[in-house]
């Protein structure tokens, strides 16, 4: 059985990385398309993995050793809430109407018949920095993946 792989990317135009898992189409932070000869910084394992090394790859090089320590140290309390991330992704999919769009009041909705805590704009703000999500206007986001 073959396991998922997932890439880190950078941006050629912003110098941005983000990840992946292999199908290049727009970046996540300025929105231009990711042409093939965009900069493969790192290849890993885990979405766990993915997270750090985004992180590390985005950061600037002289504190990059400090953060990788840092999150290896939390790496235990990441992994432990995997489930609750991949259902809150289901709930940001499920939010979207049929192009694709989210807007604050109908994750908001969603987020109350799921009996959750969470904040829509957490919830955005999370989904944003995993790149599952573009920000189009003021209080609306487009389906990325």
């Amino acid at each position: 059985m073959k396991n998922k792989q997932w890439v880190v990317i950078r941006c050629n135009a912003c110098r941005n990385c983000h990840g992946s898992n292999g199908h290049y189409k727009k970046c996540p932070h300025c929105g231009n398309s990711i042409s093939e000869t965009a900069e493969i910084v790192a290849t890993v394992n885990s979405d766990a993995e993915l997270r750090m090394e985004v992180a590390i790859a985005n950061t600037p090089a002289e504190l990059r050793d400090v953060l990788r320590d840092k999150l290896k140290s939390t790496e235990k309390l990441v992994s432990n809430s995997e489930p609750q991330a991949f259902i809150m992704a289901k709930w940001v999919h499920q939010s979207a109407d049929e192009n694709g769009e989210i807007t604050i009041q109908n994750l908001t909705s969603l987020i109350k018949t799921k009996n959750s805590e969470i904040s829509a704009e957490d919830l955005i703000s999370m989904a944003e920095t995993q790149g599952m999500l573009l920000r189009i206007g003021e209080n609306r986001w487009t389906l990325l993946e």
